[in-house]
């Protein structure tokens, strides 16, 4: 997934930021694999920290691509820091096991982890040349190997690279519950943080605004818990979570996160409106799409979100049999800002 395809649009900038792809939309049809690429961009949380993972990401009997005869799974991430191109890579033959790792800088080698072939020569540029490398296949990473045992300042790579992926965040609702993957807290009810926070109005304010539910809602004091958030009704009070409707439940869910943006560096929300009035989901991408400091990638089946007044040709993002390509390189048309995407999407227009 390539963040670098920004085109020359002059339209919806804040899609846009330091020169890459801020706010996309990936559309796929149900197997398309918008979740398996997601979980594939995660995998460095599973490598680089101990932070909350998803079990389909550590099965050995799901990792390796079906139809690939390699007997590993090649990870490559690129990251822009300021001036700096750090690139990483590594391999694995099963969720726990790196048989490969390698670190640049702006092209210039940090380290090669390749059993015979190693070379730590590079790691004096990162103060870590004391470090003993005896580094064989398995669990431990070489980045996180150096930023365990080493005093990295803020512009070492190891530090941008740990301090992003500690910052990433995967989150999604559907048949299995709630998930995330990456930055957040588990154990922590969505319904008791609202309470603690002291946000029960201002959820009520953004159900209203952004779901068009007007609810009076309330809490209601139980001893051992902050409280039970409750509806208020003319004759009685009903607990909220009970009585709400699915989508008022994954809104919930949005909102949880939402609160918790200003701390992340990146975001992949996935079918993050598959119970959502199609009006929500644009008030979503909208109001998200004007937030800074962190990338977010909408994956949705929605192609009413197809439109240059919410995103721009390249922000709208297409994957069909393992290939992702923008609307603006799927067509040799001149795409413009009063072009119907929705319609030339329906017709064909970006097809093979």
């Amino acid at each position: 997934m390539d963040f670098t395809a920004v085109r020359n649009y002059s339209f919806n900038d804040q899609c846009i930021s330091n020169g890459l792809l801020n706010k996309v939309i990936l559309l796929g049809k149900n197997g398309s694999g918008k979740t398996n690429l997601g979980l594939a961009i995660f995998d460095i949380v599973v490598t680089l920290t101990d932070n909350v993972v998803y079990n389909r990401q550590i099965d050995p009997g799901s990792y390796l691509n079906g139809d690939s005869t390699k007997k590993y799974a090649t990870f490559e991430y690129e990251f822009q820091d300021g001036d700096r191109t750090i690139r990483y890579i590594y391999r694995k033959t099963d969720p726990r096991t790196i048989s490969y790792e390698e670190l640049e800088v702006n092209g210039k080698l940090i380290f090669l982890r390749d059993g015979d072939k190693s070379d730590y020569k590079g790691l004096s540029k990162i103060n870590a040349d004391n470090l003993r490398m005896d580094m064989d296949n398995g669990a431990l990473s070489v980045v996180r190997y150096i930023n365990a045992n080493t005093v990295q300042n803020k512009e070492s790579p190891i530090s941008f690279i740990m301090d992003f992926v500690s910052h990433m965040l995967y989150f999604k609702s559907d048949i299995e519950g709630n998930g995330f993957i990456g930055y957040g807290k588990t154990g922590e009810f969505i319904y008791d943080y609202i309470i603690n926070n002291g946000l029960t109005e201002d959820f009520k304010r953004m159900l209203k605004e952004y779901a068009e539910v007007e609810a009076d809602l309330g809490v209601v004091k139980m001893p051992g818990t902050p409280g039970v958030f409750v509806q208020k009704f003319r004759n009685r009070q009903l607990t909220f979570e009970s009585i709400s409707s699915t989508g008022t439940r994954v809104f919930a869910l949005f909102y949880y996160w939402y609160k918790h943006f200003g701390d992340v560096r990146f975001v992949y929300m996935d079918e993050f409106d598959a119970y959502y009035h199609y009006e929500m989901s644009e008030r979503i991408v909208r109001m998200v799409s004007q937030m800074e400091g962190f990338q977010t990638v909408f994956t949705t089946h929605n192609i009413s979100l197809l439109r240059n007044s919410l995103l721009r040709p390249d922000c709208c993002l297409t994957i069909d049999n393992g290939r992702i390509r923008s609307f603006s390189d799927s067509t040799g048309r001149e795409l413009r800002e009063g072009h119907n995407l929705e319609k030339m999407y329906r017709n064909g227009e970006f097809d093979d």
